[in-house]
């Protein structure tokens, strides 16, 4: 309880014989400090001290006492008597009065409020009681502006929420051409519904708010009622709701539901004119290789850097949106003409062409592009995205970034993904049906002429459609997960026949090819062991292969595995050097024993110095070099003469079946012991 010496306060005892109820009420406490003969006897009460001893809080409501603190705000603040009508409830059933309220100090620190009942209403209905009370404690805002839009009323509600600056309604309203929205809507109706950004006490807020033309009771001018609740808490619901289920979480860019709801809307014609526009369907090479060798990780961090160079990339009269996976949409509104739409390509593919660092790795982004055009090239969404797809598997076949659809494409497509469908479903039998085989390519030494090895190629005898090359179907393999098992049946079938050529004879190195499935699997130390010892291999007689790309990973982890398949003694060869990232740090980080150049570098005679670099290069670093795509003797001759170790390519012979490799082994071996070692 405030501590108030009422009995030696002079104001006190001035006001003692004042004939209205009067006393002094601490907000803080809500507790009468002192009354006056009338005030006690206007709440019932025979001394100050039962008074003081009651609990006036638990009797009210939160909104009487929001306006009790507001009015002790504004008496101290402005130092002003206020004056309102109340019903008060002294006991013994209500009594409506008027009220003047004035600040009073106790002490130095204490505002308190000085109370008098100025005048009671006797006469007045139980409606208007009512509403009075109504508008006391009901949480909607309720605000009365005149016809300047100046604030004349606001109950307890809205003057709690308005900031003290905002005294008129456009001071209220957050941007400035709202109001002239809400004028020109009263114009044309007598209530305006809307939903608003506004000013308040607790910063700016969203308010569901309905306007509506009045006359003020007082003077009888025109005025604005305003009633508004706080929308913030749902329309932020609402927001979070609608960015889950139309925005890419990962990108931030628009999904395919988003896309959906926005093409439907350029679909339809407004004002008797229909929308033209074009669609680019983006999808980046290679990156699944990138999302297996380095982790979905590293992929998403990739998905994050096109999303941001594809914003960057188009004009605003755009739409970027994700699809899923690595695929992405472009919308170019008004934009048909095929020269803008090529400028457009070339400088998304300019942004893509930069190299981006993740980690420690630098990666190339490689996006193919199929554009189609509307109306032209479709007339429904499922139409525009199928031929615009169709158009990027189009210039992802053709290498060229870019191309755009002709119908043409559709059927070419249709009979590619027929066929695509048809080898996914029959792969699954292949391997159980034993319709796989292993083909052998003889590797020729360069110093004896000699074979010096032969490298396993997995062939597919389908049933009906007759032998399958393995672009055909590995990558579908990849994609199902099949690889796994296909892998494991190329390293046990590799090493049984290496070891039967050994048992008869022929004592040729094999080199089997790894993928990055296998390479990146927990057991592939095991399953690698466990053949070998199957098998009765010598490890030695073992050289397996992998890509460039498989070593993008983590370094220590791929380290270790290497460090632990050339500890068990097996050779280790890096394919296609030159197509990948081409990282020479990679030669001297890992323990590396071959290197095999791609066939486009002796295909192309711009590229022999740089070949020539390349085996140059092998000798410093003691790393034996294969030359694959052999085709011609002026290569073979070039070869020997730039100290190449080994050759491989048409020119000798293509892959072959077991026993025609058998019979080449044998009538090309030479003195085989002494060449294979040789090589």
């Amino acid at each position: 309880m405030t501590d108030f010496d009422y009995n030696n306060d002079p104001r006190i005892h001035a006001l003692k014989h004042v004939r209205n109820p009067l006393c002094v009420f601490d907000v803080e406490s809500f507790q009468v400090l002192w009354s006056n003969q009338a005030g006690l006897e206007f709440w019932h009460a025979d001394s100050i001290q039962t008074l003081r001893q009651r609990g006036f809080k638990q009797a009210v409501t939160e909104p009487i006492v929001k306006r009790l603190r507001q009015l002790q705000t504004d008496c101290h603040e402005q130092d002003i008597s206020l004056t309102e009508l109340w019903t008060i409830f002294p006991r013994h059933g209500g009594r409506t009065v008027e009220h003047s309220i004035s600040p009073f100090m106790i002490g130095d620190d204490v505002k308190a409020l000085m109370i008098e009942v100025v005048n009671e209403i006797y006469d007045v209905d139980s409606d208007t009681l009512r509403s009075t009370a109504a508008l006391l404690h009901t949480s909607a805002m309720i605000s009365l502006y005149d016809a300047d839009y100046s604030l004349i009323y606001c109950n307890p509600a809205a003057r709690d929420s308005l900031n003290s600056r905002c005294t008129t309604l456009p001071q209220r309203l957050v941007n400035d051409t709202d109001i002239d929205i809400i004028e020109e809507a009263l114009e044309d109706a007598e209530c305006y519904h809307t939903e608003l950004e506004v000013n308040t006490t607790r910063g700016p807020r969203w308010h569901e708010m309905t306007l509506q033309k009045s006359i003020d009771p007082v003077s009888g001018h025109p005025s604005v009622l305003v009633s508004a609740v706080d929308a913030t808490e749902r329309r932020h619901a609402q927001q979070t709701a609608y960015k889950l289920a139309y925005t890419d979480s990962l990108t931030g860019l628009p999904n395919r539901a988003a896309l959906s709801i926005y093409l439907d809307e350029l679909l339809s014609i407004q004002d008797g004119e229909q929308n033209e526009f074009s669609l680019f369907f983006l999808d980046l090479d290679r990156f699944k290789i990138i999302n297996d060798s380095l982790g979905h990780s590293i992929g998403d961090q990739l998905l994050i850097e096109v999303a941001h160079r594809l914003k960057q990339a188009v004009g605003g009269n755009s739409l970027a949106s994700r699809l899923g996976g690595d695929e992405f949409v472009l919308i170019m509104n008004q934009v048909t003409d095929t020269k803008e739409l090529k400028v457009a390509a070339e400088k998304i593919l300019t942004s893509m062409a930069e190299p981006v660092m993740l980690g420690n790795q630098k990666l190339r982004i490689l996006p193919s592009i199929g554009i189609c055009r509307y109306p032209f090239d479709g007339e429904s969404i499922a139409g525009l995205m199928e031929n615009a797809d169709a158009a990027m598997y189009m210039a992802k076949a053709r290498q060229c970034g870019y191309c755009f659809f002709d119908k043409q494409m559709t059927i070419n497509l249709s009979a590619t993904i027929k066929d695509k469908l048809g080898l996914e479903n029959d792969l699954v039998y292949a391997i159980r049906n034993q319709e796989f085989e292993l083909y052998y390519q003889p590797k020729i030494s360069c110093r004896t002429g000699f074979v010096s090895g032969v490298e396993a190629l997995i062939r597919w005898n389908h049933p009906t459609r007759g032998l399958v090359p393995p672009d055909s179907f590995i990558s579908i393999a990849e994609e199902t997960g099949q690889i796994l098992e296909l892998g494991n049946w190329v390293l046990d079938e590799s090493m049984r026949q290496q070891r039967q050529w050994q048992n008869s004879g022929l004592h040729v190195p094999v080199s089997i090819n790894i993928s990055a499935h296998q390479f990146n699997t927990d057991d592939l130390m095991m399953n690698v062991s466990e053949c070998l010892v199957r098998n009765s291999c010598d490890p030695a007689m073992i050289e397996l292969e992998i890509t460039e790309s498989m070593l993008l990973g983590d370094a220590d982890q791929i380290h270790q595995t290497l460090q632990q398949l050339s500890a068990m003694g097996i050779k280790l060869t890096l394919d296609d050097f030159g197509t990948g990232y081409s990282n020479l740090a990679y030669l001297q980080k890992y323990p590396l024993d071959i290197l095999k150049i791609d066939r486009a570098f002796l295909a192309d005679q711009k590229r022999s110095m740089l070949m020539e670099t390349i085996l140059n290069m092998g000798k410093v670093l003691g790393l034996k070099v294969v030359a694959e795509g052999v085709e011609a003797r002026s290569q073979v001759d070039w070869l020997i003469e730039h100290g190449c170790d080994q050759m491989q390519g048409f020119h000798f012979s293509e892959a072959l079946p077991v026993a025609q490799a058998t019979r080449y082994l044998e009538e090309h071996s030479g003195r085989m012991n002494q060449s294979s070692k040789a090589a």
